[in-house]
């Protein structure tokens, strides 16, 4: 009988990108230009699989985790500054409208987002 030794790899960068397409998509409807989501899909999937790249490397107990994208690490809190940064970058005027979109934030909670996000990065 023959085992084989199976590895946790880190699955390729098309296939996080193939779900954090998916998911930007489903959350921006027919809302958001895409070619404006197209850009934000590339930037956070390069930032994703460099993450998780690092933490497979980092943390060899933990391959199994960082092996593949879980799609609730797009809900993390650097992920969401991510998204606003990159909007406000972008589309100066309307990221506040576009940002409530993909974060799934209505203007109050949006607001008091930016009042954290402010005070983390003034620190």
């Amino acid at each position: 009988m023959m085992f084989l030794k199976t590895e946790n790899k880190l699955e390729p960068k098309k296939n996080f990108h193939s779900k954090i397409e998916k998911y930007y998509y489903e959350l921006a409807g027919n809302h958001i230009p895409t070619d404006l989501i197209n850009e934000l899909v590339n930037k956070i999937t390069s930032s994703q699989y460099e993450t998780y790249n690092r933490f497979w490397k980092q943390y060899p107990k933990s391959r199994k985790r960082y092996s593949e994208l879980k799609i609730e690490d797009l809900e993390h809190t650097f992920t969401h500054y991510e998204v606003t940064d990159f909007l406000k970058q972008k589309e100066p005027i309307n990221y506040p409208k576009l940002s409530k979109i993909l974060l799934r934030m209505n203007d109050e909670e949006f607001s008091n987002y930016e009042i954290r996000k402010y005070q983390y990065e003034t620190k």
